[in-house]
């Protein structure tokens, strides 16, 4: 009962700081909102200035014209006038008066003829035909909408998957560090946002953005030296992530702002330690090292701690021991290749189960409703239950490519590991990387 109240309390908090983010990214969207207004209404505003400009030039231009008229009938009134008075007696300045009476008469006729001629005017309103095409393909002109939250794809934790359909992707971009001649271009590791934006990290020392279409959006290579590689990535938290990196049993955890399909580099602290695998759950940082060794952080940036060496035996690749935190965070999932053990941990890692798995376990994920997805060696993805201790569906049998022998010009098939793979809310697919192959493959999910 106590367990439950306090589950009971931390739930409540955290619904009302959503409520308090949710007012503030209402207030930013509003923001957004009347500026389109505003941008919209300036260009109609433009529009009607315009519009005035033409009638107050023609209303001037017909002023202007009355008025050299009606002057120029009273200058010549007046001279005719002093001209029949006998006011100037010299026959030759009266000549000229005469002469420049006829002058101002003509102006003024050809002036009067001009404005009989002058058709009536009228104003036409042509508007930008592309912008109305435009605008009638529109039924609004945007669309709010909520990241988080209950997702519709998101199926209940006792749901069972099966594979619908599979479509392949290529990802790789990026300058990043150079590859060598013998080297492979992959995939080493991935996650996806609350958006449905997906980032992937790959063996060029660099990050790939793409978004829920599975379109590359942008390119972002990491700050690293010629001698360090990176190892792995996860999701923090809104739009950041965090990488690391290495070598010499050192990692540097590099935190990333990814909005817009940007990326900008955050905080960044170092590690004495090196990091094969990591996960952030309620900011709490947990970090596997090559050798097996749990390392646990109760805040990011602050001191760790070790809280469990699992001692592992046996011969596998390091990238293949990978960790996983339920999604309430009460569980801490840590598969081993080269012990083919799925081992669950309490918080302070104690053993709360083991499971020796039948096949070898490369990659391991958990969805946001605690479905538990792994990748083998062969290549197959299954299902599994939420402790990770039983199959429940084969969702990939398995992956095979051809290789040719240049000698004897014959051809084998050997089987692909699942390198990384993780699960889309927005979308309802998995995503699943394999070792040495610079493609994904989605697969549809129902």
């Amino acid at each position: 009962m106590k367990k439950l109240r306090h589950e009971w309390t931390r739930l409540s908090t955290t619904g009302q700081r959503q409520l308090s983010n949710l007012e503030i990214s209402r207030k930013k969207v509003l923001g957004q909102i009347q500026t389109m207004r505003r941008d919209v209404n300036k260009a109609f505003d433009n529009l009607e200035a315009e519009l005035d400009k033409l009638i107050s030039t023609r209303e001037q231009q017909v002023l202007t014209d009355a008025e050299k008229i009606e002057d120029g009938i009273n200058l010549v009134q007046t001279m005719l006038n002093d001209i029949q008075e006998g006011r100037d007696k010299r026959e030759l300045t009266a000549f000229i008066s005469f002469k420049k009476c006829e002058e101002i008469l003509t102006q003024a006729k050809s002036a009067v003829y001009t404005m009989e001629m002058f058709n009536d005017m009228q104003l036409d309103f042509q508007p930008y035909t592309g912008l109305l095409d435009f605008v009638s393909t529109l039924t609004k002109v945007g669309q709010v909408s909520c990241t988080g939250g209950p997702a519709s794809a998101l199926h209940g934790p006792e749901h069972i998957f099966v594979k619908k359909s599979e479509t392949k992707y290529d990802v790789y971009q990026g300058s990043g560090r150079r590859l060598g001649l013998s080297e492979i271009k992959s995939i080493l590791d991935m996650c996806v946002l609350p958006t449905g934006e997906t980032i992937f990290l790959l063996n060029n020392n660099s990050l790939t953005s793409i978004n829920y279409k599975y379109t590359v959006i942008t390119s972002h290579d990491l700050e690293t030296t010629d001698s360090e590689y990176t190892h792995a990535m996860c999701y923090v938290e809104n739009d950041k992530v965090v990488v690391a990196w290495g070598g010499n049993n050192k990692s540097t955890l590099q935190y990333i702002r990814v909005k817009n399909g940007a990326f900008r580099n955050t905080d960044a602290h170092q590690l004495d330690h090196d990091c094969s695998s990591m996960v952030i759950h309620g900011g709490r940082l947990f970090v596997l090292s090559s050798e097996s060794t749990l390392f646990f952080y109760p805040a990011i940036g602050s001191h760790g701690k070790v809280l469990r060496n699992l001692n592992v035996t046996g011969n596998g690749p390091v990238w293949s021991s990978r960790i996983a935190v339920s999604p309430w965070g009460s569980k801490i999932f840590v598969f081993q290749s080269p012990s083919h053990t799925i081992t669950t941990l309490n918080l302070d890692g104690t053993v709360h189960d083991k499971f020796l798995y039948p096949e070898v376990p490369t990659a391991f994920h958990v969805s946001p409703a605690g479905h538990v997805f792994v990748g083998c060696a062969n290549g197959a993805v299954l299902q599994t239950s939420r402790d990770g201790t039983r199959t429940l569906a084969t969702i990939v049998k398995h992956m095979q490519t051809r290789v040719y022998h240049p000698i004897t010009f014959n051809s084998t098939y050997r089987d692909i590991p699942v390198r990384c793979l993780c699960y889309n809310i927005k979308t309802g697919d998995l995503v699943v990387g394999y070792e040495g192959s610079q493609q994904i493959h989605v697969i549809k999910l129902e």
